[in-house]
């Protein structure tokens, strides 16, 4: 992967969870930039909208 990439994922997660998804991917994919949400489960930008979308124009703005 060669283009800038946004990892967000809650740390909730019981349906794919963190560490075999997310952190995996973080570390798969060279400068991809990481957001855990706190308390997030599967579906986090449906359960926190405010804070996924924070993240998410966060990285699109740069």
């Amino acid at each position: 992967m060669t283009v800038p990439t946004p990892v967000v994922h809650g740390d909730s997660d019981a349906i794919v969870p963190f560490e075999v998804s997310g952190r995996r991917a973080h570390e798969a994919i060279a400068g991809s930039e990481l957001v855990v949400i706190e308390g997030g489960p599967h579906g986090v930008d449906a359960s926190h909208p405010e804070e996924f979308n924070r993240a998410l124009i966060g990285f699109l703005g740069r």
